[in-house]
C-alpha cells in the first residue's frame, strides 16, 4: 500500500470535515462494544461540520461515555487542553462528569511526552483516574498504514499497493519461499564471479539501463543482488528496490515508491515473464529530478525481445557463461553443502554442466540421500530434483 510517510503527509494536509469523517470511522472500527455513536460535530448527509461538544461520543454498555474530540486546528493556542475542558463542560455536553469515562483525542501532529504529561494533569483535575487516549500524528498514522488499507484509499486518496515493489530483503524472502522444493535459494554464500561483478558494477556506475543475460541457473539473479547492494553500500543517496511480480498493474506502485527527487536503483528479474513489462517501460520514461539505474535479467533465449523492447534506453548488456569444473566443485564443497567426496563432486559436475543452480539441487538430493546412485540418471530438468532443502548431512 501507500508507504508510511506518504499517509502522515496526506494527514497533515487534509481538510478538517475529512479528517474528522476519517477518525470517526477509525473509531468506530476499533470500538466495537458501544450501544450507540453520536457524530455530534457533524451535518447528517453533508460533508460539513458543525459546533458540538464532543465532537462525538459512543455510549458504552455500562451506560458511560467515550468523548471524541477531533481538530486540525494547529493556530489556536492550547486547542487540546481547550478540547479536554470542553468535554468537562456539562452544560455544552449535557452527560455527567462522573458519566465520562474517557477522553479520545485525535490530531493531526505530534506532541512529546511532557504535553501529554501536562494534558493528563488537566484531565484528571476535573476527574481523577480518567483515562485519555492521544491518536497523534505518528499513532494514526502508523496504525491507519498497517491495519486500515481501506481507510487510507477512501479519505485519504493513497491506492493499495500490490506487493510488487519491494526491498532487497522481501524480494529474496519471496524468492526463496517460492523456491521450496522446485528450485534453489540465493542467500547460500556467494562465490566466483569476481570478474563479472566488478564488470557489472562498472556498467552500473556509468550507465542507467543494464541487461544481464544467460542461460537459466547460471546465477544472474544472484550477481544481481550481489552487485545491487554494493553498489547501495557505496551509494548512499541511492535506495533499491525490486520487483517481485504478481501479475497485477505495476505503475501505481512504481509511482508510490519511487520519489522523482530520489535516486534509484531498480532490479527487474526474468523481465520476460513480466506481461506488464510496457508499464515499468513507460515508468522509466517519464521526466524525474533524481537518477534511475535499472538492472535486466532475463533468459538467453528471450534476449532479443527484450533487448528489443528496451532499445529507447541505450541498454548496456553483460552476457553470463557457465562456471567450469573447477567452480562447481568450489561451489559444492563451501560450508553451505559440504560435500568433500570426489565420487560425489565428480557426479555432480557432469550432472550439472557449468550450471550452478543444477549443481546445487544435485548437490542437496545428495545430501539428504546418501547414496551417489540417486544422481546417476537424473535429469537436467529442475523440477526432477526433488529433496528437502532443511535436511543436509556430510559427504
Amino acid at each position: 500500500m501507500a508507504s508510511l510517510q506518504s499517509v502522515e503527509q496526506a494527514i497533515q494536509r487534509i481538510n478538517p470535515t475529512i479528517f474528522q469523517e476519517l477518525c470517526d470511522s477509525f473509531l468506530a472500527l476499533r470500538n466495537e462494544n458501544y450501544r450507540a455513536f453520536s457524530r455530534i460535530g457533524s451535518q447528517t448527509g453533508k460533508q460539513k461540520t458543525t459546533r458540538g461538544t464532543p465532537d462525538s461520543c459512543f455510549l458504552l454498555p455500562n451506560g458511560n461515555y467515550i468523548f471524541v474530540e477531533v481538530t486540525t486546528d494547529t493556530s489556536t493556542r492550547n486547542k487540546l487542553a481547550n478540547d479536554i475542558r470542553a468535554c468537562f463542560n456539562s452544560e455544552k455536553s449535557k452527560i455527567p462528569i462522573d458519566r465520562v469515562e474517557e477522553i479520545v483525542l485525535c490530531f493531526n501532529w505530534n506532541i512529546d511526552q511532557s504535553e501529554i504529561e501536562k494534558l493528563n494533569e488537566l484531565a484528571n483535575s476535573f476527574k481523577y483516574g480518567i483515562s485519555v487516549s492521544y491518536w497523534s500524528l505518528d499513532y494514526l498514522s502508523i496504525e491507519l498504514h498497517r491495519n486500515h488499507r481501506d481507510l487510507v484509499k477512501e479519505y485519504l486518496g493513497l491506492p493499495f499497493d500490490t506487493g510488487q515493489v519491494v526491498s532487497l530483503k522481501r524480494f529474496v524472502d519471496e524468492y526463496n519461499n517460492a523456491a521450496q522444493g522446485i528450485a534453489t535459494k540465493i542467500d547460500n554464500k556467494f562465490l566466483h564471479r569476481e570478474e563479472e561483478k566488478e564488470k557489472l558494477r562498472n556498467i552500473i556506475n556509468n550507465n542507467s539501463f543494464i541487461i544481464l543475460t544467460g542461460s537459466p541457473g547460471v546465477g544472474k539473479t544472484k550477481l544481481a543482488l550481489e552487485v545491487i547492494k554494493g553498489f547501495i553500500e557505496e551509494k548512499n543517496d541511492f535506495d533499491a528496490y525490486c520487483i517481485s511480480y504478481k501479475s497485477s498493474p505495476l505503475l501505481e506502485d512504481l509511482y508510490q515508491y519511487l520519489d522523482q527527487n530520489k535516486n534509484y536503483l531498480l532490479f527487474i528479474d526474468d523481465a520476460n515473464r513480466i506481461d506488464a513489462f510496457e508499464q515499468i517501460s513507460g515508468f522509466c520514461k517519464a521526466s524525474r529530478e533524481g537518477q534511475l539505474k535499472v538492472i535486466v535479467t532475463v533468459r538467453d533465449y528471450a534476449y532479443s525481445e527484450i533487448e528489443l523492447r528496451c532499445l529507447e534506453f541505450n541498454p548496456q548488456t553483460v552476457v553470463l557463461n557457465k562456471f567450469n569444473d573447477e567452480e562447481i566443485v568450489g561451489i559444492i564443497k563451501s560450508e553451505d553443502f559440504g560435500i568433500i567426496n570426489s565420487r560425489y563432486q565428480k557426479e555432480i559436475v557432469r550432472i550439472a554442466d557449468g550450471n550452478p543452480r543444477i549443481a546445487i539441487m544435485a548437490s542437496l538430493l545428495a545430501l539428504e540421500q546418501q547414496n551417489i546412485d540417486s544422481l546417476s540418471d537424473v535429469s537436467l530438468d529442475a523440477p526432477s530434483l526433488g529433496y528437502n532443502q532443511g535436511k543436509k548431512r556430510a559427504i
